[in-house]
Order: C-alpha cells, then sequence, then structure tokens
C-alpha cells in the first residue's frame, strides 16, 4: 500500500497558533510573548489497510509508535512508524497499543490476552512479553535509550504495583505507600515519575511521585484547590509534564510543568477549556491537548512553550473543498528537536473521513 503523505506549513497553509500567536496568561489577557512561535510541516504516517491509526511517542530520530486498526480479530494492533513507510503492525495476540520507543527501535506497550492486558517489548523483530506480579493487568508505560522500562503490574485485581524492567530484570516498584501505583514515564538519566492512589476523606486521589535514580521516592505536593496530580512525562532535566485535576476529572483538568527546581506552572485555561499535558522535551516545550466538548475530535492538540505559559493551538487550515487536515487531536510525543507526533481527522472527500498518526516537524 502507497502511503498518501500531506505536507502543511504554519506558515504558508496554517497551523494558526492560537490566540494568532499571542501569549497568554492565566488569566487570559495578552502579553508579549518571550519565545518565537515555531513553524511546523505536518506529515501523515499512514494507515494500515484503510484503517485508523494514532501515535503516541516520539524517538530521538523520528521513529514513532502508536496503533493501526485494520481487519483482525480485535480490530487494532500495536505499530511503529518510520515516515515515508506503510505502518508496521506488531502482531500480538490481541488488540493493543505501542506507548514508548527509543532510538535503538525498542517498542514498548500493552496487548489483550485472554481477559488481561500484557505489558511487553518488541525489538529486533521479536515480541517478548514482559514479566509480571500475575495479579492480573500489566502495561508499558515508557523506555529509555538504556532499554530501561517502565509501567505497572496488578499484585491482584485493581492493586497495580509501579514497575521497572531491564534486560530479564523485574522490579517491583510497590505502591509508593498507596493502595495501588503506576510509573508513567523515565527519563535518560534513570529517574522514574508516576502517580500513587489513597484514599482522602473517603474519595480516591491520585498523588504524584517521582523516583530519582539512587534516591527513594518523593511525594510531590499537590496544587492549592486540586486534589489530584498526575505526572505523564519527564525530561532528562528532571522537569515533569502532567495534569491537575479535582474530583470532577473531566471539567477541571489544568496542565502543568514542575521544574527539577521545585515549582509549579500550570498551563493557561482559557474560556475554561482544560488542558492535559502528555510531554515534555529539554526545552521544557510541553505538547498535549485542549478539551473542546462541543469539537470532533474534542481533544484538540496543543503546544505550551515559556514554561507553560504560551499556548499554541496546533490548527490546521480548513477548505471543505479540498481534502485536507480538518482538526488534529491528541499530540502526545516530542523530542528534543521539537518533531511531535499525534492524530488527526483527514478529509478526503464528503464521504470519506480518518483518524491518522500524524508528525510535525519543525521548519527550519
Amino acid at each position: 500500500m502507497k502511503r498518501r503523505n500531506f505536507t502543511i506549513s504554519v506558515v504558508a497553509s496554517g497551523l494558526v497558533p492560537g490566540a494568532y500567536a499571542a501569549g497568554l496568561d492565566q488569566g487570559g489577557q495578552a502579553q508579549p510573548r518571550a519565545a518565537v512561535i515555531p513553524n511546523y510541516d505536518i506529515f501523515s504516517l499512514g494507515t494500515f489497510q484503510g484503517g485508523r491509526s494514532a501515535a503516541f511517542a516520539v524517538s530521538s530520530n523520528r521513529k514513532a509508535a502508536g496503533y493501526v486498526s485494520f481487519d483482525i480479530q480485535g480490530g487494532y494492533r500495536p505499530a511503529l512508524f518510520f515516515p515515508g513507510e506503510v505502518p508496521k503492525p506488531i502482531y500480538t495476540d490481541g488488540p493493543g497499543e505501542a506507548r514508548g520507543i527509543n532510538a535503538r527501535i525498542e517498542v514498548v506497550g500493552w496487548f489483550r490476552q485472554g481477559s488481561f492486558t500484557q505489558a511487553f517489548r518488541y525489538r529486533n523483530d521479536t515480541l517478548q512479553t514482559l514479566a509480571a506480579l500475575g495479579g492480573g493487568h500489566s502495561h508499558a508505560a515508557g523506555i529509555n535509550n538504556r532499554s530501561e522500562i517502565v509501567g505497572w503490574s496488578e499484585a491482584a485485581p485493581g492493586a497495580s504495583h509501579a514497575m521497572y524492567w531491564w534486560e530479564q530484570q523485574m522490579v517491583d516498584l510497590g505502591t509508593w505507600g498507596g493502595y495501588a501505583a503506576q510509573a508513567t514515564a523515565i527519563n535518560e538519566r534513570g529517574d522514574i515519575v508516576g502517580f500513587r492512589e489513597v484514599v482522602l476523606n473517603g474519595v480516591g486521589v491520585r498523588q504524584g511521585v517521582r523516583l530519582m535514580r539512587g534516591k527513594s521516592p518523593q511525594l510531590m505536593p499537590t496544587p492549592p484547590g486540586f486534589t489530584n496530580v498526575v505526572p505523564t512525562a519527564i525530561n532528562n532535566k528532571g522537569d515533569i509534564a502532567g495534569y491537575v485535576h479535582t474530583t470532577d476529572l473531566l471539567w477541571t483538568r489544568q496542565g502543568f510543568i514542575y521544574t527539577a527546581e521545585g515549582e509549579y506552572k500550570l498551563t493557561p485555561m482559557l474560556n475554561g477549556q482544560p488542558t492535559v499535558a502528555l510531554g515534555v522535551n529539554n526545552r521544557r516545550d510541553m505538547v498535549g491537548f485542549v478539551f473542546d466538548g462541543n469539537a470532533d475530535p474534542r481533544n484538540g492538540g496543543a503546544m505550551w512553550i515559556d514554561e507553560g505559559q504560551t499556548r499554541i493551538r496546533l490548527i490546521p487550515p480548513y477548505d471543505p473543498n479540498q481534502p485536507g487536515w480538518y482538526r488534529l487531536g491528541d499530540v502526545a510525543g516530542i523530542n528534543d528537536a521539537g518533531v511531535i507526533v499525534g492524530y488527526g481527522r483527514y478529509r478526503y472527500s464528503d464521504l470519506v473521513w480518518r483518524t491518522e498518526a500524524c508528525m510535525l516537524i519543525p521548519r527550519k
């Protein structure tokens, strides 16, 4: 199958930054922008057999991981994306997703095997299931260039433990003092972030945890007005991205960067629209989405620069009379070169629309 590639320039074709590239503070007031708004070209990473696709992670050498849907039992499988090539499904026993990738083209994620999900690593065209605690589900969330993997595994149904895997080693990181825990990301130094689950005042909440290599786990503070802290990514400097929320998960989510110096900076929540940060690079550029309940997809791709204070809405131009990108959804990964991956809705004709994995490459 020949891949269809589409190129959109921020300058010539759109990808117009939100608020016309004005920097906005948390009150929504325009202020001078501290950094230059980047320009991007956008490329489709393609689909497999005409199904859907999405990318969740990007390596330093522009390879991506995610999933493709096609005519197979369960409907979809983890996938590896090489720009300019047909997506490569990873033929697991059941449906699943690839959630992490490194420069060695090692991919990690999960797939359904019987009644449970199973963490896996895929390298050299070989699928390997990761050792688990035996209590139910397991999930691999991230991998670094040292082949260190983090995620979680259930010791009993509903009782997940944060996990670390390296080569043939499995380390149970425990629940970090909660009734459950998950590790969500790892950087090149081996620093790990995640969250624990505890009950406060009769309500289950998630509290952020960072585990710096060689040190004891540290509980991240919870910003005033929120009850939950969910880290999603960590860069090599120790800056952490994620989101906070109250018990109303859908409408109170707000992205953050928690700097290595221990300072929270929340992303602007303009017009009451929730924000979620999913990735961060060493420049402290973050990517994620802004939630709009009236849009399709409801999650709209976004980027934050200036340590989270300037929001860039990744909005492609749309001409209803021409094929093209209609709207970008989650953008979940960004590398140190500024390359971003995610997915979007692409219109081929009035009758044919597809959700496709995409890659945004900075223009020089």
